[in-house]
């Protein structure tokens, strides 16, 4: 598989117009079988023998009539022979063109330098959002395809999704990508590993293309045109001097594309001024039947939390420095701990149950939009034409989008001319790609960049970032730029997400994919129906977690030692606090009946008993014989002010009992403390 080009149109041409060193033969290697499921040895013109077979016939008696005559011209010139397309890169956008094309008849040659993606080696790369937009198209294009990708991903569209604050952890603003994916008959959003998703794309190319459509540790350097008896052909120079002929040359090489740069002329990407640290971590969040991802915000730093299913989470933390930082060896968490550690502890615990090893770091780049994809018989398509920031999760969505519509051209052109290539006015038909592709992409470009300095923009009080005055926070009056972002948010998200989501519906064909959904797509969690209540309730949402509520100890240097670990108690009802031998909590020098906490229909509240000494919550000490409700994240200290010893409300998901460290139960059943609560850096109180 992905060995050589060995194929009619495919041999390197002594007589190419590119350069000198073109003469060399392309020397490829073999990246081997995806497995014993991949169909690698179908033959390609067996799988074409409807388009291809007059074509074959002519070249035989060309070559049996007169081998001087058998050129690359004759070739090309043939009136009989299929449509071919060059494609540069065999990324995401690149795979699903080949894949559409080759479903189409159009013979296809894809180019990819680095093969270790597909092949599942090197650095373990993260999950891609495909959202519903997306999954329509990959529908369109190959059902049985699509429904193996979506067989691979982890669905969070059938969950509450938003914006929280990062130090609170609180609900900001509310998504909710279900209601217009089902209201649209869409597949519901989901997250597929990029090697798995890589490795499905490149299995159905070889299906239709045979083992030679991946040109693999190929690279194009650069193109040129020329003519034939009056017809336009295009020339793919690859790295090393072989060259490659075809009907139209593709640029889905990313966004460091040669492609683009001949194109469009030259152009460094643009520094976002964010660079990116992600992982992935074995860990189950509290709320995860109810919630799917957050994008905690603050000033000038942002994260990102997502469920990628089989018991690990994905996170992403941004933050606004300059360009190529590096952070001394095994020290990247220690960084994201002096960044982030004064943040609620749904993100510390992710941070902290992630190896050492695992965390990457990575500046991000986008390219600001341009109005030239297409010129003469080349087009870009995904990120070489319009890469974005990854914060809409739609930069891959957009490049399967652009492979869908360029098929659809191009099989109405070559339809409108009798399948003959020759006939067709490629030129025009590249620029109607162009047209019809650029608003979409523009908009939702935009969007994704608004969508960064809005998450890295915000404060939650005034004062914040204002040096001298940030000591106005403590008077905690919310900033108007926040009050007015959740207003606005919250007027125009459902109908952003409409058009984002199902802007791009019309355009495929119903032949192609009639609307419908999945009843396998339906919220496992909790019932559909409740999708309003939760949407408008934050309380609510947070009783239906299927989670257990823990009083974990903290140190003011973040550490647990064994014994304060085994002081961590579950929350139930009349748990007890005090310095008598009976309490739940046992603690010295506070009270014999400090203080208890109270469970009313699923909501905990804290109760304070003491005369003499204080109950703290969130730093504040509590009235006597007052009760204030409790949210997980709260930090609480029984005793004086500022006592060794504090305590953190966490939720712990319910399958998770039987990991890490054991604590105290009142009924005296075993109950365990995740590993992650003992190495978070918590914010003392």
């Amino acid at each position: 598989m992905f060995r050589g080009m060995n194929r009619a149109g495919g041999r390197s041409q002594k007589n190419a117009p590119c350069s000198a060193a073109a003469a060399q033969t392309n020397k490829v290697t073999s990246a081997g079988c995806l497995g014993p499921q991949c169909p690698a040895h179908t033959s390609l013109q067996s799988l074409r023998a409807s388009t291809s077979t007059n074509f074959a016939r002519s070249v035989a008696a060309a070559a049996v009539a007169s081998p001087a005559a058998f050129n690359i011209d004759s070739e090309y010139a043939n009136p009989d022979r299929p449509m071919k397309v060059l494609i540069a890169g065999a990324g995401i956008g690149g795979l699903v063109l080949g894949v559409s094309l080759l479903k189409k008849g159009v013979d296809v040659q894809l180019f990819e330098r680095d093969m270790t993606a597909i092949r599942g080696e090197g650095k373990y790369r993260g999950p891609i959002q495909i959202q519903s937009n997306a999954l329509a198209a990959l529908e369109a294009i190959d059902a049985e395809m699509a429904e193996e990708i979506m067989a691979a991903g982890c669905v969070t569209g059938d969950r509450i999704n938003g914006l929280v604050d990062g130090v609170s952890g609180k609900w900001y603003v509310k998504f909710d990508t279900y209601k217009p994916a089902v209201d649209q008959g869409m597949p519901i959003t989901r997250v597929v590993s990029r090697v798995a998703l890589q490795r499905i794309l490149a299995k159905y190319a070889v299906k239709y293309g045979g083992e030679d459509v991946i040109a693999a540790d190929t690279k194009v350097l650069s193109y040129e045109e020329d003519q034939v008896n009056g017809k336009g052909r295009i020339w793919a120079c690859l790295e090393g001097g072989a060259r490659h002929w075809g009907d139209i040359l593709i640029g889905a090489d990313g966004i460091w594309s040669k492609t683009r740069t001949q194109l469009v002329g030259p152009g460094k990407p643009s520094y976002s001024n964010y660079t990116c640290y992600t992982g992935i971590a074995d860990y189950v969040c509290a709320d995860i039947d109810t919630v799917g991802y957050r994008v905690f915000l603050g000033n000038k730093q942002y994260f990102v939390s997502s469920d990628v299913g089989g018991g690990k989470m994905q996170w992403y933390a941004f933050h606004k420095e300059a360009a190529d930082g590096k952070d001394p060896e095994g020290k990247s968490k220690a960084r994201l701990m002096e960044i982030f550690g004064h943040w609620n502890h749904m993100v510390t615990d992710l941070v902290a149950a992630t190896p050492e090893d695992d965390v990457l770091r990575r500046d991000i780049y986008d390219r600001p939009p341009v109005f030239k994809w297409a010129q003469g018989r080349v087009a870009l398509l995904g990120d070489s034409a319009h890469a974005m920031q990854p914060n809409l999760g739609q930069g891959g969505c957009m490049a399967i989008e652009d492979a869908y519509e360029l098929t659809s051209l191009i099989t109405e052109r070559l339809a409108a001319n009798e399948g003959k290539p020759l006939d067709c006015n490629f030129e025009d038909m590249l620029k109607t790609y162009y047209n019809k592709r650029i608003f979409r992409t523009s908009v939702i470009h935009g969007m994704a960049g608004m969508a960064a300095f809005a998450a890295s923009t915000y404060k939650a009080f005034l004062g914040e970032g204002l040096g001298p005055l940030e000591a106005m926070t403590k008077l905690q009056i919310h900033h108007p730029g926040r009050v007015a972002g959740k207003v606005a948010m919250g007027l125009t998200m459902p109908s952003v997400l409409g058009w984002v989501l199902g802007g791009n519906l019309s355009n495929l064909k119903v032949t192609d994919r009639p609307q419908y959904c999945r009843l396998s797509d339906k919220p496992q969690g909790f019932d559909a129906k409740d999708f309003p209540m939760f949407m408008a309730d934050d309380e609510a949402l947070l009783r239906a977690a299927r989670a257990d509520w823990v009083l974990a100890p903290m140190l003011q240097d973040g550490d647990l030692s064994r014994a304060c670990a085994e002081k961590a108690i579950a929350l139930e009802a009349n748990t007890t606090i005090g310095s008598h031998t009976s309490s739940d909590l046992h603690m010295e020098e506070i009270s014999n009946s400090h203080a208890r906490i109270e469970v009313e229909d699923g909501t905990y509240y804290l109760v304070d008993d003491a005369e003499s000494t204080g109950t703290w919550l969130n730093g504040r000490r509590m009235s006597s014989d007052t009760r204030a409700q409790l949210h997980p994240g709260d930090k609480l200290a029984f005793g004086h002010h500022s006592p060794d010893l504090k305590f953190e409300v966490k939720m712990m998901h319910s399958s998770q009992r039987d990991a890490g460290l054991v604590s105290s139960r009142r009924d005296g059943s075993e109950y365990r403390l995740p590993v992650s609560f003992r190495d978070s850096r918590l914010a003392t109180v």
